[in-house]
């Protein structure tokens, strides 16, 4: 009889376990609520970066995450906006970082030198109830033509060209998601194999959830993410639910007849975030190494789309999650 009652006890600790494990799951509507869980502010400025490029391919980060990245096939960009709130997390000086890269040539081979042509410029807009200010403006070394063959960009002959900036940026919240994170990078060829590993099956569970899984499944790994990126962009309910629903093409969205992901293969791995983020790109595009298409029901053709997946692990933690 006793063995029987511990029986019953241990069965009971299980089920209780599962449950526990199962109520401790995120899913859509969390999500949909998060607008709970963000502070709102008196004031909420939003900054963004209008750039514009020629005749190169080109890489920016905001705080060393990446912010915009260009490696087409055309001559280069014209005005963007892009909002940067999304690569702070507290007021200071941030660091932007620009990187360039030769154009690709028609052939598909990039070429060797950057060129005369090459430039990459931008502003940092301040909003605030809907007025803009400009906080800074930049643009990469450049004379302008004289008209006798002289001017163009001051390093034409360079393969490779990087600078960086600090502009002191103001925001009324304050998050520590990087602060608390574990230092992923190493030298260590060992470790450096584990990680990728790690790495990967972390980016084919994702895929697996886009493929066979739920769209709960989906929030319940990413929750932590909408949670961030809805108090750096002073997202309000419409917004977040907007976002979630849109953003996160699924291949149970009623709007589509179609949806694939590739396999993860022909890739690198990259770190950010001073070695606290990794992430693995494809090797042609510098993309995610995750990415497939999708048809929506009024469209008549296939839509790529590079699903961006960073990770990190918290101090103390043995876990990989979405950043």
């Amino acid at each position: 009889m006793k063995n029987f009652l511990v029986l019953i006890l241990i069965v009971a600790n299980i089920v209780a376990y599962g449950q526990e494990k199962k109520t401790d799951m995120k899913t859509s509507q969390d999500i949909y609520s998060l607008n709970k869980e963000i502070k709102k502010y008196e004031e909420e400025p939003m900054y963004k970066m209008i750039l514009s490029s020629s005749e190169c391919s080109f890489s920016i980060l905001v705080n060393d995450i990446p912010l915009y990245k260009f490696f087409g096939r055309s001559g280069g960009v014209g005005a963007t906006s892009i909002p940067i709130n999304w690569n702070i997390e507290k007021s200071g000086k941030q660091k932007i970082t620009v990187r360039m890269y030769p154009k690709y040539a028609e052939t598909e081979t990039p070429n060797q030198i950057l060129g005369l042509n090459a430039g990459v410029k931008f502003s940092i807009e301040k909003e605030i109830n809907g007025e803009d200010k400009t906080i800074l403006e930049f643009k990469t070394p450049f004379k302008d033509f004289d008209g006798k063959g002289n001017g163009g960009f001051l390093y034409p002959n360079k393969a490779y060209y990087e600078e960086t900036i600090y502009v002191d940026l103001k925001v009324p919240y304050e998050l520590s998601v990087l602060d608390n994170a574990e230092v992923l990078f190493t030298t260590d060829s060992e470790k450096l194999k584990q990680l990728g590993k790690e790495v990967l099956a972390k980016y084919n569970e994702i895929r697996d959830i886009y493929m066979t899984g739920t769209k709960n499944e989906l929030a319940n790994i990413n929750y932590s993410k909408e949670k961030r990126l809805a108090q750096q962009m002073y997202l309000n309910e419409a917004e977040i639910k907007d976002g979630w629903d849109n953003d996160y093409q699924f291949r149970t969205d009623a709007n589509l007849d179609f949806f694939d992901l590739k396999p993860i293969e022909k890739y690198e791995m990259k770190f950010y975030a001073e070695g606290k983020i990794i992430c693995l790109e494809k090797i042609n595009n510098k993309k995610s190494a995750l990415w497939g298409g999708f048809k929506r029901k009024d469209k008549d053709v296939v839509t790529t789309t590079y699903i961006s997946v960073y990770l990190y692990k918290p101090k103390g933690s043995n876990e990989l999650k979405t950043y």
